[in-house]
């Protein structure tokens, strides 16, 4: 599978090489400006007809050997959220093409059903950048949150304010919708790796707030990096690159059991710090047996 994209990328940033898509985007998708985030409306539904256009891109990205295992494991989930139960996915973040990437893959795997059962739980910054990056996110199903990061820059006690009221607002939405139906994903470092930058593979504490709120969680990971970071803002500036990309999702378990476990496994820490440390060593031994496998199998 994608034997056909060993031709080199046109050159430029996404923008750039991409140009013909995002002609056709502009032409014949119906989206709206950017606007700054509310506490009064934080839950955002796809636009659908943008997702194709998104997954032609990250297609394109892709080099041969890419793939998904596990995708029983996410059925399973899905199937748990579709009885009631409520369900969580957590990945660790590699890019902002991570989540139309998924979409591509589900997709050539004849499973996009599963994909449009996912509400991502994403930082207000994607919808308030530059460019079109805010447009662009209309793409997925979402509900907006105001990171850690956020508060780390100085802020007027309104901005403040109207940010908490936003996270408020979305652990309401989170509340009302996990027995709906719906499978939530969480990217726990919130934000992308950056190589050379050990916080940004660190879990945040919040964390362990978020899966409380929930029953049942599959763990992911990401291998490949289809879209190097190398800005905080402008991001569809950024420059793209092909890459071998795989997603392997863990086996779906009880969230108060795993919580048990991580606080047995580092006694030292407080429950917020155990469950920090643990979901990201857990994703992370997940791409280590999916690695041990493809050299076994060599």
């Amino acid at each position: 599978m994608y034997e056909d994209n060993i031709e080199p990328l046109p050159p430029g940033d996404v923008l750039q090489a991409f140009a013909p898509v995002f002609s056709e985007i502009q032409r014949k998708c119906h989206l709206t400006a950017p606007q700054p985030t509310s506490h009064e409306e934080v839950l955002f539904w796809a636009k659908t007809d943008l997702q194709d256009y998104l997954a032609q891109v990250s297609r394109r990205l892709l080099l041969p050997g890419s793939g998904i295992t596990g995708i029983d494991n996410l059925e399973h989930l899905v199937e748990l959220a579709a009885g009631g139960a409520s369900c969580i996915m957590c990945l660790n973040h590699r890019c902002n093409l991570d989540v139309p990437t998924l979409h591509a893959m589900l997709q050539d795997y004849s499973n996009s059903q599963l994909f449009e059962k996912i509400i991502w739980i994403a930082g207000r910054k994607l919808q308030e950048d530059q460019g079109i990056t805010g447009m662009l996110v209309q793409a997925f199903n979402r509900v907006m949150v105001t990171p850690r990061s956020w508060f780390e820059t100085v802020r007027l006690p309104d901005e403040i304010h109207q940010a908490q009221l936003i996270n408020i607002a979305a652990h309401r939405v989170i509340h009302d919708l996990r027995h709906e139906g719906w499978v939530f994903a969480l990217f726990p470092t919130g934000t992308r790796i950056r190589p050379g930058i050990i916080s940004t593979t660190c879990a945040i504490p919040e964390t362990d707030g978020y899966l409380k709120c929930f029953e049942f969680m599959m763990l992911g990971d990401i291998e490949g990096c289809t879209l190097p970071v190398t800005r905080d803002e402008d991001l569809t500036r950024e420059t793209p690159q092909q890459d071998r990309m795989t997603y392997t999702f863990g086996e779906v378990v009880s969230i108060d059991s795993w919580r048990s476990q991580a606080a047995q496994r580092f006694p030292e820490l407080d429950q917020r710090a155990a469950t920090a440390r643990a979901i990201m060593k857990d994703i992370e031994a997940l791409g280590s047996e999916q690695f041990d496998a493809r050299v076994s199998q060599k």
